[in-house]
């Protein structure tokens, strides 16, 4: 069974088939070529999901992402992922 680290915050709420919360995952984006052009945008990603050490933070959780392309509005959202 998939274990995810991240921060929960209500958004939305109310929208039609919205459940009001999001939760944010904090991924590494250093095999992305073009990472400064996907900030803001709704992305499709893929990777790993791998533990960490960090200098300042120590171990962490953190899904490295291998790809990443936005979704166009309009597209549907998958279920479960």
């Amino acid at each position: 069974m998939p274990y995810l680290e991240g921060y929960l915050r209500a958004e939305g709420a109310g929208e039609a088939g919205h459940t009001g919360y999001v939760f944010e995952l904090e991924v590494d984006m250093s095999a992305v070529e073009n990472v400064d052009e996907l900030v803001g945008e709704q992305l499709a990603i893929t990777g790993d999901v791998e533990m960490v050490d960090l200098p300042n933070r120590g171990k962490i959780l953190v899904f490295k992402v291998t790809s990443a392309a936005t979704l166009e509005e309009g597209e549907p959202e998958e279920n479960g992922a």
